[in-house]
């Protein structure tokens, strides 16, 4: 009898990535009881390494210890578009640092509490103390 953690490292890769192999359709081991649980024999691993194999041409099966590797990136609008690369939509977030950026968000940000504060008083809330106290 041969364990999960020792057919794993014979495939060269971890548990996670052993199980999703487990429960695919072209594994050639089916569970026993319950709760998908496998008895891997010494004579089940050449044929257990060859469908392995095919089942994995494309896909990320190396163990989560290893890191997956990364570009260097120097400059931050590089990490940027990294982060941007892979997100569905392109969120293109502005340099808080341009002064009209940062003119344009204060601005934007004024005008929400403005708006804000008149939907309160339509309400009947008074939040002038709020001010005066957000004002010192």
């Amino acid at each position: 009898m041969v364990d999960t953690k020792e057919v794993a490292e014979h495939l060269g890769t971890d548990a996670k990535v052993l199980r999703r192999f487990l429960r695919s359709p072209i594994c050639p081991i089916r569970p026993v009881g319950s709760g998908g649980r496998y008895r891997f024999t010494k004579a089940d691993l050449p044929q257990l390494r060859k469908r392995f194999q095919q089942w994995a041409k494309g896909k990320d099966v190396r163990p989560s210890s290893v890191p997956k590797p990364r570009p260097p990136i120097n400059d931050q609008l590089a990490r940027d578009r990294l982060v941007w690369d892979q997100e569905r939509k392109k969120v293109i977030i502005e340099d808080i640092r341009d002064p009209r950026v940062r003119a344009r968000v204060l601005a934007k940000a004024r005008e929400q509490e403005a708006r804000l504060e008149a939907r309160l008083l339509a309400k009947g809330l008074h939040i002038t103390q709020w001010r005066d106290r957000r004002d010192t």
